[in-house]
Order: C-alpha cells, then sequence, then structure tokens
C-alpha cells in the first residue's frame, strides 16, 4: 500500500515539477498520450471493475444506480475542474483557484481510493478478478494523472504568477489520491462501516472513469470523423488492458 500510495503521489510531482524546468509541453504528443490513457482506463472499468462490483452480493440494479451517479457526479465535478484532469490548460479562464483545486482533489480522492484489494474479501480465490488488481488499475491512473499533472502546473503557474506556490498547491493536489487509498484501506479492514457501503462507493467510482474516460474519446474526434491515428492509439490502450486483465 505505501509503495502504491508513493507512485500515486509521484504520479503528479514528478510531471508538474518537471513542467517549471522546460516551461512547455507538446500537446499533440499530451493529447496522443491522453488518448491511450483513456483508452486503456475505459477498458479496464469494463473488464475489470465493473464485473469486479456484480460479482459481490450487492444488488445488481443498485450498483448499476451508483455507477450512473458516479458518472453525473464527475461531469458536476468537470464543471469546476475545467477538463484539467483531461488533461486541458484553460489559462485565461474566468474561475476560482480553490474550486478547481477541491474538485480535482476529490476526483484524485475517488481514483485513489478504489487501489484497495479491500472489495475482493468475499471472493474465491480462485475467481479471475481475485487480488492483484491494484498494478492494473494503478498503471491507468497513473497514464491518467501525468497529462493532468502538466496541464494543472501550466494553468497553476499562469494564474498565480508564482512559481514556488504553484508547486506547493501542486504537491498539496497530488497527496488527494494517497489519502484516497488510505482511507478506503482503513474503512474496508475495520468494522465502522458495512462492506456494502465500499461496494457502493467503488460503483461511484466506476462511473466517474467511464466519465473520464468516454469524454477523453469525444474530445478526441469531435467532429465525428475517424482519425485512424488516434483510434490505432485507442486500440493499443483497449489492448493493454486486455493483456493486463489476462495476466500475460
Amino acid at each position: 500500500m505505501i509503495i502504491n500510495a508513493l507512485i500515486l503521489f509521484l504520479s503528479v510531482a514528478i510531471p508538474g515539477l518537471l513542467l517549471t524546468r522546460t516551461k512547455s509541453f507538446s500537446e499533440q504528443r499530451i493529447s496522443y498520450f491522453l488518448v491511450f490513457a483513456g483508452a486503456y482506463l475505459f477498458s479496464m472499468t469494463v473488464i475489470h471493475i465493473i464485473p469486479d462490483l456484480f460479482l459481490s452480493d450487492e444488488n445488481p440494479f443498485s450498483l448499476g444506480l451508483y455507477i450512473l451517479i458516479g458518472f453525473f457526479l464527475q461531469k458536476v465535478l468537470e464543471n469546476f475542474s475545467n477538463g484539467v484532469e483531461h488533461g486541458h490548460v484553460h489559462k485565461h479562464g474566468g474561475y476560482s483557484i480553490s474550486s478547481l483545486l477541491i474538485a480535482l482533489g476529490l476526483h484524485s480522492f475517488l481514483e485513489g481510493s478504489i487501489m484497495t484489494d479491500s472489495i475482493h474479501s468475499n471472493h474465491s480465490p480462485d475467481s479471475v478478478y481475485s487480488h492483484g488488481s491494484s498494478p492494473k488499475i494503478l498503471l491507468g491512473i497513473v497514464m491518467h494523472k501525468i497529462p493532468a499533472a502538466f496541464a494543472l502546473m501550466a494553468l497553476l503557474v499562469a494564474q498565480l504568477k508564482n512559481t514556488k506556490k504553484a508547486v506547493l498547491l501542486l504537491l498539496v493536489f497530488a497527496l488527494a489520491s494517497p489519502l484516497g487509498l488510505f482511507f478506503s484501506e482503513f474503512f474496508g479492514h475495520s468494522d465502522w462501516f458495512p462492506d456494502s457501503y465500499l461496494i457502493i462507493f467503488f460503483a461511484i467510482v466506476a462511473g466517474s472513469f467511464l466519465q473520464i474516460s468516454t469524454t477523453i474519446f469525444i474530445e478526441s474526434d469531435p467532429h465525428h470523423k475517424l482519425d485512424w491515428k488516434r483510434f490505432s492509439i485507442s486500440i493499443l490502450g483497449a489492448s493493454a488492458a486486455v493483456v493486463a486483465q489476462l495476466g500475460f
């Protein structure tokens, strides 16, 4: 758990700090990376996280409902984050930095929370979905966080005109996902809440993953014209998730 928390922290801190030295990044390369990460995250949600949820004893209708809630909750958060979690940089937007960081922090907290293996505690050890989920999901979250960290740091520097303050806020934001992981680990192994509460929480996170990944797809093809390069990258991302799930 500690290693995963450190990786989550560094996946934000390192790209953000690198931007203070380079002062720029290739938006085209970042967009291609985002498409790959979005395809991976979408596929991992569909073939791993959601099936894992439905292996629980929870009512399938209720699980589907909470997935929908997570989907629309993320859409609300996006209204305040201005798409930074998708790697977007709107340097001249008239919005509050505090609202931006709160929305992104909540989003990252939810991301980190799904890293726990507590959800697998009621499953058979022979289940294809039992345990070992963290590395697969961690990879998707890290790939998603890297462009978001670039975008956030670029925005903070442009808005605050103060690199030191921007770095401080970036590092505070980087703690959100590790805190989410510690939260789910603590409550997943305690008797404070029924196990069903954690499963519901994970269903909400699965819905937010669906919203994020599908939005990346839509934005990569805004005119509904198939870009074969981006489409190929999407297929590669989806294939990587399938290979990771099969354990190759």
